[in-house]
């Protein structure tokens, strides 16, 4: 499964930075992706325009998408350490902080929004056990789409005229 990772833009895009090299100054690695939440990538509008009804009909303005009309939001219960949880917090403080983001198939350059960007909250079940676990919802300004990666599984589809 790939990882969800925050890292610094002083090295070049990629979807395992990790393992790149050179080693970006800043990484965040989510202790697992939000395999019991919810992650939706394309959270933002769709679109910049308006519609102004006439006498006639109607005028339909549209200007298209912007990739800085797009947002990220993600969360998961119980499912991160304390630890990532500060580095977590550490990348929402700057006001005006940039980072890549990736999914392990698409990058994105993005900001932590105002006031609600990270939210993290302990679980005091696990916590009164001597476990410190948290969860969490994550929201994102796209600033840019880096870069969008297609998997190819393998399945091909033939279609039979009856």
């Amino acid at each position: 499964m790939p990882d969800f990772a925050f890292y610094s833009t002083d090295i070049d895009p990629t979807v395992d930075p990790a393992n790149a090299s050179p080693a970006p100054a800043t990484l965040v690695v989510l202790d697992q992706p939000p395999i019991f939440g919810e992650y939706d990538f394309e959270a933002g509008s769709v679109g910049r325009g308006s519609v102004h009804p006439t006498l006639g009909g109607q005028v339909v303005q549209d200007f298209g998408v912007f990739d800085v009309d797009g947002r990220i939001t993600f969360s998961d219960t119980d499912a991160l350490s304390s630890d990532t949880v500060d580095d977590l917090q550490a990348l929402w403080q700057p006001v005006a902080g940039e980072y890549y983001f990736t999914d392990g198939y698409n990058i994105w350059k993005v900001r932590f929004p105002r006031p609600d960007g990270f939210k993290a909250r302990r679980n005091l079940l696990f916590s009164h056990h001597g476990q410190d676990v948290f969860s969490y919802e994550i929201a994102l300004i796209v600033v840019a789409k880096i870069v969008t990666y297609t998997q190819d599984c393998g399945l091909s589809l033939e279609v039979v005229a009856a």
